[in-house]
């Protein structure tokens, strides 16, 4: 090859690998580089075949072909080479070695594990706000609002079994026929309707339990519904929705004896009415 051949082989090198290489959108430089490469490999294994066997020369030629074809594949892109020219004009610039190089951008994750990542974080803050918040809730559910018994701790002592036996008058304190009722030494236990609170009326769904001392029961056989007094002590209340009526009775002066005898320390009753039942509470006064 001359050496204008050599001069021309050497820019269509540079365009074809150099760092601004734009060959690939010449297809005549193309051909123009694959015939000059095709004379430069003769030309330099000419010498080599004509010394050797004739059967040799096959594998000189497949040589040279497959350079020829490695030759023709790399063909970088345009932008690809453009960048490549930028990155090597900084490098042969010296004021720009300082320079920190800006890293490469990450390649931004799609689909749901780009979706899911994007949101992790977010998730994360709202379970932790979600839990504190249930723990909260339960600290405040069994610290601001404890269990409290019905009877204050006080140990039952007795549960009495109500029952129709005609002990109270019909008519007094709106006691209805055959009354339920029953003892509890020297306290007579019974109940009587409620009221409406609308109406006024009485409510045989609002129970009221009372408690009188025996000695305080009128004679059903004189007793007038239209006329008649109570001079003594009556401790009673009534039920109100799902809550049952529950009397506290004090230990005092108006005490019966057999109870004051029975419970000589005694300091106060409390009778609670479940269904058909009453249960006895006592306050002892000891702890």
């Amino acid at each position: 090859m001359d050496a204008a051949a050599d001069d021309e082989l050497r820019e269509l090198r540079a365009r074809a690998y150099g760092p601004r290489a734009d060959i690939a959108s010449d297809p005549s430089a193309v051909r123009r580089l694959e015939e000059l490469e095709s004379s430069r490999s003769a030309a330099s294994t000419g010498g080599a075949a004509a010394s050797q066997a004739a059967g040799s020369a096959p594998v000189l030629d497949s040589v040279a072909d497959s350079e020829r074809a490695e030759l023709r594949v790399v063909h970088p892109s345009a932008d690809a080479s453009r960048e490549s020219g930028d990155l090597l004009d900084r490098l042969d610039d010296e004021s720009t070695w300082d320079e920190p190089v800006a890293p490469a951008a990450s390649h931004e994750v799609t689909g749901w594990p780009g979706r899911l990542a994007r949101w992790r974080a977010p998730l994360w803050v709202a379970s932790v706000a979600a839990s504190a918040a249930l723990a909260a809730s339960i600290a405040y559910a069994f610290a601001v609002v404890p269990p409290v018994s019905s009877s204050a701790g006080a140990p039952q002592i007795e549960t009495l079994e109500l029952t129709r036996s005609g002990m109270i008058a019909p008519g007094w304190f709106g006691a209805e026929k055959d009354a339920a009722s029953a003892e509890f030494s020297g306290l007579t236990v019974f109940l009587t309707p409620g009221w409406y609170a609308d109406s006024g009326e009485r409510s045989s769904e609002n129970v009221c339990l009372n408690v009188v001392r025996d000695d305080q029961l009128p004679d059903v056989r004189d007793f007038t519904e239209t006329s008649w007094s109570f001079e003594g002590q009556r401790y009673a209340a009534c039920g109100v929705g799902a809550f049952p009526p529950t009397v506290a009775v004090p230990f005092d002066s108006e005490t019966p004896d057999e109870l004051a005898e029975r419970f000589p320390s005694g300091v106060a009753l409390q009778f609670v009415l479940d269904g058909g039942r009453v249960g006895v509470f006592l306050d002892s006064g000891e702890e």
